[in-house]
């Protein structure tokens, strides 16, 4: 059976009392130019928009503990998080018909918020019917969360935490500062850096799942300032040496 190709852009693939996991890009692809082209799959706040979450704290139920959460956030909240929100408040995205609707198809889990907020049953399934799939997580040391470690990566910001996520049986992406690329013997710099491969062709990014080393960017875009703060607050934090 042929596709319709007027069919809904999104679907929605799970809902709870907190949170609407919504996938987007099945007839209007991304244009993200590092990702490619891939399903994006977005974890929003049910209760108020993405702009108004970050300003009341809510969006922790979706990003967890991530210490880049907020107006600092990579990701360009106002545009593509508040715009899937306010559609499904009009309604606009169906409910999921089938897995099937992923065969085929490239997933980027996380566009915006932590994809460990998508039940693992559901997770691991559409990624088994997928072409292939991305994701990070910042909830690594919670070891509820572990069995994610197969299908994401541990997303961090410094080799300590790489070395105990690493520890713990994760394969990490590790961000670091602009011009300050200090590989372990275990790291490569993200391909889409050194080759301009997107992830869609990449797809390293895919846990313990994908046998290959961890994976180091470069901080940028939007958060490089964001996470420029966080790391001096952290060195600030440190106990002084005597």
């Amino acid at each position: 059976m042929s596709e319709d190709k007027s069919s809904t852009n999104g679907y929605v693939l799970h809902e709870d009392t907190f949170r609407v996991v919504i996938a987007t890009g099945f007839y209007r692809p991304s244009a993200n130019p590092k990702t490619g082209r891939m399903i994006q799959v977005w974890i929003l706040v049910k209760s108020e928009n993405p702009m108004a979450a970050i300003d009341s704290g809510n969006d922790a139920l979706i990003c967890g503990d991530c210490p880049l959460r907020g107006h600092g956030c990579y990701v360009q909240v106002g545009q593509a998080p508040l715009g899937i929100w306010k559609a499904w408040t009009r309604g606009n995205y169906p409910k999921l018909p089938s897995l099937e609707v992923f065969r085929g198809h490239k997933v980027r889990f996380g566009a915006y918020g932590d994809p460990v907020f998508i039940p693992f049953v559901l997770f691991s399934a559409i990624a088994r019917v997928s072409d292939g799939w991305t994701g990070y997580t910042h909830q690594w040391r919670n070891p509820l969360f572990a069995e994610y470690r197969g299908f994401v990566m541990a997303s961090v910001e410094s080799l300590n935490d790489a070395k105990l996520a690493q520890s713990a049986g994760w394969r990490t992406f590790r961000v670091v500062p602009e011009n300050d690329v200090r590989l372990a013997a275990n790291e490569i710099v993200c391909p889409n850096t050194t080759r301009g491969i997107t992830c869609a062709e990449c797809r390293l990014c895919g846990g313990t799942s994908r046998q290959g080393k961890s994976i180091v960017i470069e901080a940028h875009g939007k958060g490089r300032s964001h996470f420029t703060a966080v790391q001096r607050k952290r060195h600030a934090a440190r106990p002084a040496m005597r």
